[in-house]
């Protein structure tokens, strides 16, 4: 389906679903249709950011947004310059007789691979989460690549913790333990929800945004322009952590991380708690013209 409107657009519930597993794996294979520098970045004005009102907008298959090829992403990694990781077992861990747990940071980088933002997005007990959350303010990273073009991503920071001493766990027992075994490991007690899980059956935004299209980008005409975005939102219904999954080219990457940078929605809740959430969304952009009026609304696909 294509879109005539340039807002953020919603995919339909079941594409939602689906692709809100897919963002887990590996990026599916697509093609550009046009190659970029080595280093784009948005100019001429192209970090601004049109406001939209208040609405719902639902979005085309994910058919029409294929993923990044996996030969064309590089992942971002630890620079060479990062320190070594240096993770101790939390004492509460021995104190409580726990045997193992396991935690996950995400980081967000910015194109020269400077930490911009940390969410600690899954974890076993609180302390693995939080003692990893020290260690990833530690570490220096290199940045994602798209088609060789450093852009803003995500990287996910993971840790699985072991004892380094043989202690009795006198609380952890053997039934316990053959759980944790059989499942590869004690179960995570903190994670993010899909959007469909969440009480509502969707994320409402309370403020959306779309982003200008950047100079050197030759955008086809009498066609919208898209990207698709995974992200997370947290408790409090703010946008995090966005990283571009899709995109005609590595030039729209910056503008539409900026963008959904500044989306916000009602605080998701699961049977009236609070959550985090991860979910993939599309995000329209516009030509970038400082006599236009701002873009008004946006109609139900």
């Amino acid at each position: 389906m294509d879109f005539a409107d340039p807002a953020p657009g919603r995919l339909p519930r079941q594409a939602r679903g689906f692709a809100g597993l897919v963002a887990w794996l590996i990026l599916a294979a697509a093609g550009f249709s046009q190659t970029a520098p080595a280093t784009p970045e948005p100019t001429s004005g192209t970090g601004a950011i049109v406001t939209l009102p208040k609405m719902t907008v639902v979005g085309g298959s994910l058919k029409d947004y294929p993923f990044f090829p996996k030969a064309d992403v590089t992942p971002p990694d630890f620079s060479e310059k990062s320190a070594p990781i240096d993770l101790f077992y939390p004492g509460e861990a021995y104190t409580e007789g726990v045997g193992e747990g396991s935690a996950t940071v995400g980081v967000m980088l910015d194109a020269s691979g400077n930490p911009t933002d940390f969410l600690l997005t899954r974890y076993t007990q609180r302390y693995f989460g939080d003692a990893l959350m020290r260690e990833a303010h530690r570490q220096q990273f290199t940045p994602r690549r798209v088609k060789g073009a450093a852009v803003p991503g995500r990287f996910n920071f993971g840790y699985h913790f072991a004892p380094t001493l043989v202690l009795r766990m006198s609380n952890f027992s053997a039934m316990e333990e053959r759980v944790a075994e059989i499942e590869g490991g004690p179960p995570f007690t903190y994670g993010p929800h899909l959007e469909r899980e969440i009480d509502g059956g969707g994320l409402e935004f309370t403020k959306a945004t779309v982003a200008m299209i950047p100079d050197g980008y030759d955008a086809p005409k009498g066609r919208s322009v898209k990207a698709v975005v995974s992200f997370y939102v947290d408790e409090a219904g703010h946008a995090r952590l966005p990283s571009v999954e899709s995109a005609a080219s590595p030039l729209l990457i910056p503008n539409a991380i900026k963008a959904v940078q500044h989306w916000e929605f009602k605080p998701p809740t699961l049977k009236g708690k609070a959550v985090l959430v991860f979910t993939l969304w599309t995000l329209g952009f516009v030509p970038f013209n400082p006599s236009s009026a701002p873009v008004t609304g946006s109609t139900r696909a």
